[in-house]
């Protein structure tokens, strides 16, 4: 089956992590960091996605205090959305990064049957 949807592009990272989510049951809150972080990332701030420039970046635009950012962030290290590289830096795991190409993400979901 091959389904397609058009999106705004400012849209893109939000509706590929909706798409996601219903494997990854993320919170809305940890679904809008996520895009956020996936936004940062593609535009650039992919060294260091935990840097401090980007977290108050999050907080203003999100309106989250500190504390829950942190609760936030930590989900998405749990789940393995973000990673440590081999600087120690935190960014986002390749597995998941979408790949934009042509102005089409591509999703690949297996189920695998008991």
């Amino acid at each position: 089956m091959n389904l397609r949807k058009k999106v705004q592009k400012h849209r893109v990272y939000s509706e590929y992590v909706d798409i996601l989510n219903g494997i990854l049951r993320l919170s809305k809150r940890e679904t809008e960091v996520f895009s956020f972080l996936l936004s940062a990332d593609a535009n650039g701030d992919h060294l260091n996605i935990n840097a401090r420039h980007i977290r108050a970046a999050l907080k203003k635009q999100l309106g989250i205090s500190e504390s829950n950012l942190s609760l936030y962030l930590a989900t998405l290290k749990k789940l393995n959305l973000i990673v440590r590289n081999e600087d120690y830096k935190w960014v986002i795991n390749d597995n998941i990064r979408p790949g934009l190409e042509g102005g089409i993400i591509e999703i690949v979901v297996t189920l695998e049957v008991d």
